[in-house]
């Protein structure tokens, strides 16, 4: 059969690399593989070119690896394309109720965007990661979009491209470039052994974010000669997507309670100038998650309690020395999953305030029973529900305002009073799980939020196995929270291992 111009342009693209980089007799199967793989791309020309390189460079890598020609191209099997980069994309998703005021209210500074990691216990190789991608995505047709403007919401389109991974050049969760035509909202990035996604927030929350970087971190190790069955923790990519994991479950709560929970009093703010570059820094504290669920037991607490109690300990110390009728209050947010039976991807979380004032704050023992009271009432269903009832009526009530006229309100409420009823955020994602034989080459996640806009730093936390990487994202120069929560864990007996950026 005639092969279209494109297509016979793209395999001369390649042809030249091929002859310089097989053996005369390999040439043929590889020209045969790639006019296979060209088969299955329906993409601009730049995309195709690099598509097509992407599986020349994972097949040399193949080869210097030991494998044969056969054992290479059956590792590469175009089948694994399927259809996805073939066929004419037409899909768009309306945004979920928590992520309509997300791009409202960026700016080039300005953008909720958060990162999760996992650590190989062997360094990455690139060629077969940017094919673990290329799979991958599309098992996540729902991620492999770009954000639009329409005239009351924005919107995320289906973005017919290749995803790239790149090696990481900038600070964790910096500002995305999502303005460009088909510009993605999510990136995937490596540095020797670590590979991280970072998520812009209106594409999903942590728990969709763990789904995908398993998944990834599943079917790199597969093309790496690994034995990974398929569980529940990490979707299989030979499965269809279901329209499920991409439903916006706000619509499912509880809509018989009274509507509130947004509006709430200016919190204590930590001291210390916020820099034009951010985040500032990113610092990791290592611990063991046997010894920190002792010391929580211990206490009569939960780990979370635990760990709020050091950061309003840390909050006090690192906000100024005066008389204020402020309270430090800690923002936490709840997976909504827990009380409905949520298997989507998106945004699916509320949260509560966790509050008191610096004169409260004396000792660890003594604040944690008022901290575990609060958490009590504060992640029960019916707070949630009244908080989510709100938010589908902000929604309702602003449907038909323009988008141009809504965009500088939000940004404004956004950046002006969202930040300014908390002192920090703190925000746990719990254990990563995954099965023993893919524990055999991960080493650890860790979870990284974004750079708030007033708060001077916000905190993370993540498990696997018995390593817990409790994270800071600073937004300052000044290192009082952070030497402070050393300090204080440092005194109960954790020894916290320090890593981040300098």
């Amino acid at each position: 059969m005639a092969t279209t111009p494109k297509k016979s342009a793209a395999i001369r693209y390649c042809s030249r690399e091929v002859q310089r980089l097989f053996t005369p007799a390999e040439q043929p199967q590889v020209m045969e593989f790639l006019t296979d793989v060209r088969a299955r791309l329906s993409l601009s020309p730049k995309h195709t070119n690099w598509m097509l390189e992407d599986h020349l460079r994972a097949l040399l890598c193949y080869r210097q690896m030991g494998y044969s020609m056969k054992e290479s191209i059956q590792k590469l099997s175009p089948s694994q394309l399927s259809d996805f980069y073939l066929t004419e994309r037409k899909d768009w998703y309306p945004l979920d109720h928590a992520a309509k005021i997300y791009p409202m209210s960026m700016s080039l500074k300005r953008m909720m965007v958060f990162r999760l990691s996992g650590y190989l216990k062997r360094p990455v190789v690139p060629e077969l990661l940017q094919m673990a991608m290329t799979y991958t995505i599309r098992r996540f047709p729902y991620f492999a979009t770009t954000i639009k403007c329409g005239f009351f919401w924005h919107y995320l389109d289906g973005a017919k491209r290749r995803y790239s991974v790149r090696p990481e050049t900038q600070a964790p969760c910096a500002v995305m470039k999502v303005g460009n035509v088909t510009s993605p909202s999510l990136r995937v990035v490596y540095y020797q052994n670590r590979v991280s996604v970072e998520f812009f927030h209106i594409l999903t929350d942590g728990t969709g974010a763990s789904i995908f970087l398993r998944t990834l971190l599943k079917t790199y190790l597969r093309l790496m000669g690994a034995d990974i069955p398929d569980t529940t923790d990490a979707f299989s990519i030979e499965e269809m997507p279901e329209p499920a994991e991409w439903a916006d479950d706000f619509i499912i709560g509880d809509k018989s309670g009274k509507s509130s929970g947004f509006a709430d009093k200016p919190a204590v703010q930590m001291r210390g100038m916020i820099p034009y570059e951010q985040p500032n820094r990113v610092l990791h504290f290592n611990l063991s998650t046997e010894k920190v669920l002792a010391l929580a037991r211990s206490k009569g607490v939960t780990m979370t309690a635990l760990l709020l109690g050091y950061m309003m300990l840390a909050c006090r110390d690192a906000s100024p020395a005066k008389r204020t009728k402020k309270k430090i209050q800690i923002q936490l947010p709840v997976n909504m999953r827990k009380f409905y039976p949520s298997t989507s991807l998106r945004n699916f979380s509320m949260y509560c305030g966790i509050r008191l004032h610096p004169t409260e704050i004396t000792t660890l023992d003594d604040i944690l029973p008022i901290i575990s009271e609060q958490m009590k009432i504060g992640t029960a269903k019916e707070p949630l529900d009244q908080t989510m009832q709100l938010s589908r009526q902000l929604v309702k009530y602003l449907k038909f305002v323009p988008l141009i006229v809504k965009r500088p309100i939000a940004y404004f409420i956004y950046g002006a009073l969202s930040d300014a009823v908390f002192t920090s955020t703190f925000s746990n994602l719990g254990q990563v799980k995954t099965t023993p034989e893919m524990a055999e080459h991960v080493e650890k996640f860790d979870f990284v939020l974004g750079p708030p806009i007033q708060n001077k730093a916000c905190c993370s936390l993540c498990s696997y196995g018995d390593h817990l990487v409790f994270t800071v994202t600073k937004n300052t120069q000044l290192t009082l929270f952070e030497d402070a929560l050393y300090h204080y864990m440092r005194a109960d007996g954790l020894e916290p291992y320090m890593e981040g950026s300098k």
